[in-house]
């Protein structure tokens, strides 16, 4: 993923992200957990609520709050701690944290200003989460990984993938998900010669009802991916769970139709369609005699959209476009968002590039030009970190939207915390601000609110080592002035500080190692989120992320982080490409490895590691992974992994996050 140039990302204690690789994975539970007393406040927007008469809990355990809106409670103390308050006069709001986010120099843990949207005549809560499918990994893992769907408890599998982000979602009015895949009780055949195809079990269906999702946009380029058998089996399975859909359809007539419903005493029309027609033969869009995803061109989706208007509908679109991987929309799917709305679309919600884009208010009217996976099987890294949408409409007219940030942890959703929360805003409030629509962080979640004038967030710097430092925005004050400074970087790897690497049942399956086994552990250097390495054997251990990271244009790359030992050690830096012409899967068994450099610790406790790489300018730019070697040690604790883009534009500028 190459970042926008403009404003080359400041380098953040993060939380690497990367799924996959030759080597197996091993993963431990926690130290117990201890509880915690928290505080924090709430404050109501959009109208009035009998605060005190709110049911207010952290970690499930009842809150006390107060008429000012004061919040105390007690956490567990592990993992992630979650907030949730629900009352009658208000829309269920859910915020979870990181205990590092709330944790102060003091000791005391305090949550950030949290916000719930009061109820009003006509307002409803939207909810959209981006691309799903259950099947493929999911049953048939990679890399000696675990099941996660075994056939004998298929749909409890499947409804424990959905838990952990089931309190955002359970309580809106219609939530959302675009379903990527076939439904069927087994692998149809018969498919159309693509590289990928999808089929998930039927199952699927009866679990995304019983969660809480109440439409699947079908407009996308695999719900034809096993042609009409395909089709109709997954038109079967939702039919028969009430689960409404729309996007595709037996012919082109039927797969222009719209959805109809109601909420809210207001009129509302679902539509789905997908950007292109494909090369496969059959492709994977409707045509007279023939089903599939509706076609997207400019003129079915301004017939579409000015057919629901014109029958006193607001119209919602869903468009399943632009490039994989990309970070803005092609120039193609932008028209059509935009022509959309030109037409009378109340909202447009976008996906297909598995990544997430910038949002935009048009002409006062919401675009999200890509959601990125929701649940999903990609171990790329640059797919873990992504959004969920809230949306709050008075009538036809947004009255707030709230990007929720998530992470895909052992291929499921579950709430993005520490550094992957960071990695999410960063990347949706710069690519927004490009298209001057401000998002603010409240309670830990982008907001754009019309009628209010949200104040823009600001990075704040803290110093990791000489010269080098971490721009992270500050939860409790997102908008505060604060020094910034320091070279432009960008952390590849998202999730190095390893306080997500495990949630409920959740691990962390992006690490891989040869020689030992790892572990998730709480002693760590700064948070409560580490990984422990132990060699099995007297051979030296090699972690690495699974796989590679996608090609940067950067040049200059650094690998650093805080390990921790018991006595001597010796530290090598590699680094793997894949070669050009060379599958993924064969390049990470066999594609050559350089040594980039050696260190020695030679003390206990904590010791800060950093290695420069310089790829030259005739470097070729091609994936690759760093693989760290631990040698002499018998164990040692790793935490605050980073691993560092340095801006090729302007190498070792300082970097200003307070002007925007």
């Amino acid at each position: 993923m190459r970042l926008l140039a403009s404003t080359a990302l400041a380098l953040a204690l993060a939380f690497g992200l990367s799924k996959g690789a030759p080597f197996p994975s091993s993963q431990a539970a926690a130290t117990p957990p201890m509880s915690h007393d928290v505080s924090g406040r709430l404050s109501i927007v959009g109208g009035t609520a009998n605060l005190t008469a709110l049911d207010v809990r952290i970690d499930g355990a009842l809150a006390q709050i107060a008429p000012d809106g004061r919040i105390t409670g007690i956490a567990r103390g592990a993992e992630p701690v979650q907030l949730t308050v629900r009352g009658p006069d208000i829309f269920d709001a859910t915020f979870t944290f990181a205990p590092s986010e709330i944790a102060g120099s003091d000791g005391r843990w305090t949550l950030p200003p949290v916000e719930a949207v009061a109820r009003a005549p006509g307002r409803v809560e939207l909810f959209f989460g981006g691309d799903v499918m259950m099947g493929r990994r999911f049953e048939r893992p990679i890399w000696n990984e675990r099941v996660l769907i075994r056939p004998d408890r298929r749909l409890a599998d499947m409804a424990r993938l959905l838990e952990p982000m089931q309190p955002y979602f359970a309580g809106a009015d219609l939530a959302s998900v675009n379903l990527e895949t076939v439904l069927a009780a087994r692998d149809l055949g018969d498919a159309p010669d693509k590289s990928v195809v999808f089929y998930t079990h039927s199952d699927a269906a009866k679990a995304l009802a019983d969660a809480g999702i109440d439409y699947v946009t079908l407009g996308n380029n695999h719900v034809y991916d096993y042609v009409e058998p395909g089709l109709a089996s997954t038109l079967a399975a939702l039919d028969a769970v009430n689960l409404r859909w729309s996007g595709a359809g037996h012919n082109e007539m039927e797969a222009a139709k719209a959805a109809r419903l109601n909420l809210g005493g207001h009129a509302w029309s679902m539509l789905g369609f997908v950007g292109w027609k494909g090369k496969a033969d059959p492709n994977h869009v409707a045509e007279a005699s023939k089903g599939g995803a509706a076609f997207g061109s400019d003129v079915a989706i301004e017939a579409a959209v000015r057919r629901e208007v014109a029958a006193g509908r607001s119209p919602i679109l869903q468009y399943h476009g632009s490039s994989e991987y990309s970070d803005r929309p092609t120039e193609i799917s932008e028209r059509r968002m935009k022509l959309a709305i030109d037409a009378g679309a109340a909202l447009i919600v976008s996906h297909h590039p598995h990544v997430s884009h910038g949002l935009e208010l048009y002409k006062g009217r919401l675009i999200a030009y890509s959601l990125g996976n929701f649940l999903f099987d990609q171990y790329f890294p640059e797919t873990h970190a992504t959004y969920a949408l809230k949306v709050w409409m008075d009538g036809d007219r947004l009255f707030r939207a709230e990007m929720i940030p998530v992470q895909l942890l052992d291929y499921r959703p579950v709430p993005a915390v520490a550094g992957m929360r960071q990695a999410v805003l960063r990347r949706i409030i710069d690519l927004s601000s490009e298209r001057g629509t401000r998002i603010g962080i409240i309670g830990g979640h982008g907001v754009i609110q019309p009628s209010t004038d949200v104040p823009a967030p600001q990075l704040c710097g803290t110093k990791i080592e000489e010269e080098l430092r971490a721009f992270v925005y500050d939860l409790q004050r997102p908008s505060a002035r604060c020094k910034t400074g320091g070279p432009a970087a960008r952390d590849l790897l998202m999730r190095g500080d390893f306080e997500a690497a495990r949630s409920g049942d959740a691990r962390d399956r992006s690490w891989g190692i040869e020689g030992g086994t790892i572990e998730f552990v709480s002693d760590a250097h700064r948070g409560s989120g580490a990984m422990a390495v132990a060699a099995t054997g007297d051979t030296p251990v090699t972690i690495a992320p699974k796989t590679f990271f996608r090609p940067v244009a950067e040049r200059r790359l650094s690998f650093g982080g805080w390990i921790r030992v018991e006595g001597p050690a010796t530290l090598q830096l590699l680094l793997q490409g894949q070669p050009k012409g060379v599958g993924r899967m064969k390049a990470l068994e066999s594609a050559p490895v350089r040594l980039v450099g050696t260190q020695q610790i030679r003390g206990r406790g904590w010791h800060y590691i950093r290695f420069s790489i310089d790829r030259g300018s005739g470097a070729d730019l091609v994936p690759l992974r760093p693989l760290l070697r631990i040698g002499k040690a018998r164990r040692a604790i790793l935490d605050d992994l980073l691993f560092l883009a340095w801006d090729t534009d302007a190498p070792g500028r300082a970097y200003d996050a307070s002007i925007r």
